[in-house]
C-alpha cells in the first residue's frame, strides 16, 4: 500500500468524535469509560482560560482516510518579562498502523508552519529520544534535558527496592551515596589532611576514607537485601529515616523559617496574589487560580493537591507545590515561589517533611532547570535518576518562526533561562 500522507488544520468542535476515538486509541493510560474521554475533551477543547486547542488533521491518500492528529494548546507565558502566547505540544497520535516517519512527519511539519497563523508566537514541547528526529525535521530546536529527582523518605522503601535490583544495580547506588558523602564529608572540615583522606591521591586512583566506605557499604547492603526484615537492619533504617528527619529540621532551622502550611484541594485568590507580586525566572508561565485549576483541579482523573507554605505572620502565600500520590510514592507536578532562591528550598524541605510525616516513601519530581538549580537540588538532598528504558530521555524543544524578534530568540534558546515542570510539559 503506497503510503502518501498530507495534513491540514481543523476545527476541534467539528470532528470531536473522531479525535477523542484518536485520543483513547493512541493515547490515553490503560482502560478508560467513554464519559471520561468525552469529559477529558471538553476540559481540553473548551475550558481552558488561556484558549483552544490548535488541531491539525493526518490523512492517508486520495481518500483522506483520517490517520492521526496533532495539536497544541495556548499557555500564556512571560519571556523577559514580555507577555507572549506560546503553543504546548499536546495530543499527538497516530493510528497504529500509519506509525511511520512519513504520516508523523505531514502532521507536525504542518503544525509548526501554521502556528504564527494560529496565534501563537513560538511552540514547546517534550518529546521523548525516539520521536525527536520527527520535531527537528519540522524545524525544532533541543533546548535542554529533563531530570528526575528523587528524594527518599524512609530507609526501608530504598532498601526493598536495592533488593529486587541486580548486583549492578546495587553497586551503582551504592557507589553515588558514597560519592556524595565523600564530597560532603571532604567540604566539612577546612583541614588538609582531612579532605586528603576523602580525595584521591592520583588520578585514577581511590580515595582512602571513600574506597573503605564504599566496601562497608556495599557488603551491608548485600546482607539488608537478602534479609531486610531483619531486626538490626530495621533498626538501621529506623535511625537514617531519624536522622533524615533531623536533618530537614535542622536545615529550615538555620534558615528562620516562620512558616507554616496546609493542604488546600484548588487554587484561590491567595494563588493570583502570588503572581502578580512573583519574581520569576527569565521564561516562565503564568500560574493564576484560573490556570491552576483548569490544569489540575477540574479534570479529575488523578487526585492533585496544593501544598502550601504561608508567612506565619499575615497569611501570603509564599509558594506551593502540586502533587499526587501512587503506590505510596509523591509525584510532585508543579513547584512555584515567590522567588527561587531561599524561599523554593524552605518549601521543599517543608513539603519533604510534611510527606513523610503522612507516611509516604519518597518524593520525586521531573524538571528542567539551569545547572544552579539542580546543584541546591543535590545539596538538599535529592538524586537525579535516569528516566526508563522505554522512554530513553525526554528533551524540551522549542520552535521558533524566522520573523521571530532575535532578543527574544536569544533568552528562548538559551537552557538556563528555563525552569520548567512536569506539569507545564505535557497534558
Amino acid at each position: 500500500m503506497e503510503k502518501v500522507y498530507s495534513a491540514a488544520r481543523v476545527q476541534p468542535d467539528e470532528h470531536r468524535d473522531v479525535l477523542a476515538q484518536l485520543w483513547k486509541e493512541n493515547l490515553a493510560h490503560g482502560e478508560v469509560s467513554q464519559e471520561f474521554v468525552e469529559r477529558r475533551m471538553r476540559w481540553f477543547q473548551e475550558q481552558n482560560p488561556a484558549g483552544p486547542p490548535r488541531t491539525w488533521m493526518g490523512f492517508h491518500g486520495p481518500e483522506r482516510a483520517i490517520i492521526g492528529s496533532g495539536s497544541f494548546y495556548p499557555r500564556d507565558v512571560y519571556v523577559s518579562g514580555r507577555k507572549l502566547k506560546a503553543g504546548v505540544l499536546g495530543d499527538f497520535g497516530v493510528t497504529k498502523a500509519h506509525r511511520i516517519a512519513g504520516a508523523a512527519m505531514s502532521i507536525q511539519r504542518e503544525l509548526a508552519k501554521g502556528c504564527r497563523d494560529a496565534g501563537v508566537d513560538f511552540l514547546f514541547g517534550f518529546p521523548n529520544k525516539a520521536s525527536f528526529p520527527i520535531f527537528q525535521r519540522a524545524g525544532y530546536k533541543k533546548i535542554a534535558d529533563s531530570t528526575i529527582w528523587v528524594r527518599p523518605l524512609m530507609a526501608a522503601y530504598k532498601l526493598n527496592e536495592l533488593a529486587a535490583s541486580s548486583a549492578g544495580e546495587q553497586q551503582s547506588t551504592v557507589s553515588a551515596v558514597v560519592q556524595r558523602v565523600a564530597e560532603r564529608a571532604a567540604s566539612a572540615v577546612p583541614h588538609p589532611r582531612w579532605r586528603a583522606l576523602w580525595e584521591p591521591a592520583a588520578p585514577g586512583a581511590p580515595a582512602p576514607l571513600t574506597q573503605a566506605l564504599s566496601t562497608a557499604a556495599e557488603r551491608a547492603v548485600q546482607r539488608a537485601t537478602v534479609k531486610p526484615d531483619n531486626a538490626l537492619v530495621r533498626a538501621a533504617g529506623r535511625a537514617v529515616d531519624a536522622s533524615m528527619a533531623l536533618r530537614d529540621a535542622a536545615a529550615l532551622l538555620a534558615r528562620g523559617s516562620r512558616v507554616r502550611t496546609e493542604l488546600v484541594d484548588a487554587a484561590d485568590h491567595r494563588f493570583d496574589d502570588l503572581w502578580s507580586r512573583a519574581k520569576p525566572s527569565p521564561i516562565v508561565g503564568e500560574r493564576s487560580a484560573q490556570f491552576l485549576n483548569w490544569r489540575y483541579a477540574q479534570l479529575g482523573n488523578v487526585r492533585y493537591r496544593f501544598f502550601c507554605m504561608l508567612d506565619r505572620h499575615d497569611g501570603r502565600l509564599l509558594g506551593y507545590a502540586v502533587y499526587s500520590v501512587r503506590n505510596n510514592k509523591v509525584e510532585m507536578t508543579d513547584v512555584f515561589c515567590e522567588d527561587s532562591g531561599p524561599l523554593l528550598d524552605a518549601l521543599l524541605l517543608e513539603f519533604c517533611r510534611a510527606m513523610r510525616r503522612e507516611g509516604h516513601v519518597s518524593v520525586g519530581m521531573l524538571l528542567v532547570t539551569p545547572p544552579a538549580l539542580s546543584a541546591r537540588l543535590r545539596a538538599l538532598g535529592f538524586f537525579s535518576r535516569p528516566h526508563p528504558p522505554s522512554v530513553g530521555s525526554r528533551w524540551l524543544i522549542v520552535h521558533l518562526d524566522p520573523s521571530f524578534p532575535d532578543e527574544l530568540r536569544r533568552v528562548l534558546l538559551d537552557p538556563d533561562s528555563w525552569f520548567m515542570t512536569d506539569g507545564e510539559l505535557d497534558v
